[in-house]
């Protein structure tokens, strides 16, 4: 089973039984209706599957995306993806907006 992996709990967010991952676009890596075994710090916390993926742009994300996904303003979170992909250039690399939900 393929894994989505944290570092970081967001916004308590891995608590709920939906939440959301903003991830670099990779439409082979996060497929919808795919179960993912979800781990934090290498240790797993739970399964999940996809619900939905949304492709954007760094510039189109919003306090919406932001706070949903990591409690904090489109400023901040934004400076956690750029401290979290260093390398990439954000003008051209889609972000994905990924919804899952846990399987009970």
């Amino acid at each position: 089973m393929r894994e989505i992996s944290f570092s970081y709990n967001w916004n308590h967010k891995l608590d709920c039984d939906a939440f959301t991952t903003i991830r670099i676009w990779q439409p082979e890596k996060y497929v919808m209706g795919e179960a993912y075994a979800i781990v934090i710090n290498s240790e797993l916390l739970s399964f999940a599957k996809i619900v939905e993926v949304k492709k954007f742009l760094l510039k189109d994300l919003n306090d919406w995306i932001a706070l949903i996904d990591t409690g904090y303003k489109k400023e901040e979170c934004e400076q956690i993806i750029r401290r979290m992909y260093k390398r990439v250039d954000f003008n051209t690399t889609y972000l994905s907006l990924i919804l899952l939900q846990k399987i009970k």
